[in-house]
């Protein structure tokens, strides 16, 4: 029961956290900014629509979407908010399962035949090269080494230098993996720019607000696993004042820089492999955790 409560809470705080980042952002901007609740009204809009797929496609396609969903369900099923009723999962199957969601869009982007949603797959997967390891050592070895692979082991984790350094990394990889300034732009309709959103280019109706509804439960799933990383073992008090902390940063960091170039954005997660590896060596080296 406790694990539907989370999951059943994650669904339907997630587009919740969506707009009130999206009228933050305008604020800072010195714009009015739409309401927090217009991402629910836009799913509801488009679950209302015929979904419409480009001639010649397969199953793949038709099923995507329903299948990022579901792996998106999982990773807030899997996230460990107790000690009670824990999904058994460890974070190599979390890092197979996040890459199961992408591989599904990706393949069925490139099962579109379009040109720019194949440009945008070819993106996504270069990228999730350089993700994925830094994802995994920021995990495993930064924040967990030493205390079992689960990720329950994160709520035994003392705080550190090393933890602080995982920490760093994984936002890094968050900005990337939820579509974000300056990684990325979830919002972008320019083609030659587009990564996440250039996956769903071809779809519309239903199949796009399951999309853009699995987009957003991922994207609030990552915010509770960083609060996680960040404050281990502070209780769900403690990590639901985090994600409003980083929620708060994720928009600031929106205002203040713009986009990088795309050949700009392998140094970026460059950078995060180097400091998920720093955080391994010293809990290795025996220094401060």
């Amino acid at each position: 029961m406790l694990v539907l409560a989370q999951v059943v809470a994650i669904a339907a705080l997630a587009p919740l956290l969506q707009g009130a980042m999206k009228q933050l952002r305008a604020r800072l901007q010195g714009r009015p900014g739409p309401s927090p609740i217009q991402p629910y009204r836009d799913l509801a809009k488009l679950w209302a629509k015929e979904a419409l797929l480009p001639d010649g496609t397969s199953i793949v396609t038709l099923c995507a979407p329903g299948l990022a969903l579901g792996v998106a369900v999982t990773f807030a099923a899997a996230l460990p908010l107790t000690t009670r009723a824990m999904p058994v999962i460890d974070v190599v199957a979390l890092a197979f399962l996040l890459g199961l969601g992408r591989f599904a869009l990706t393949l069925a982007a490139l099962d579109t035949r379009s040109a720019f949603a194949g440009m945008a797959a070819s993106r996504e997967m270069t990228f999730a090269s350089l993700v994925e390891p830094t994802l995994l050592i920021a995990l495993l070895g930064g924040a967990i080494l030493g205390h079992g692979s689960g990720l329950e082991s994160l709520l035994t984790v003392a705080l550190g230098p090393a933890s602080i350094l995982a920490f760093a990394a994984f936002f890094l990889v968050m900005l990337l993996e939820t579509a974000r300034i300056p990684l990325d732009n979830q919002e972008t309709h320019y083609e030659l720019t587009m990564m996440h959103e250039g996956l769903a280019l071809e779809y519309s109706g239903w199949q796009l607000a399951l999309v853009g509804y699995a987009s957003y439960v991922r994207q609030l799933s990552f915010f509770v696993l960083a609060s996680i990383v960040l404050l281990p073992g502070a209780g769900p008090l403690l990590w639901i004042v985090c994600i409003f902390v980083l929620a708060a940063t994720v928009a600031i960091v929106e205002t203040l820089f713009a986009k990088l170039r795309l050949f700009e954005v392998p140094q970026v997660l460059t950078t995060a492999f180097i400091l998920a590896a720093t955080s391994v060596a010293m809990r290795i080296l025996g220094g401060p955790a």
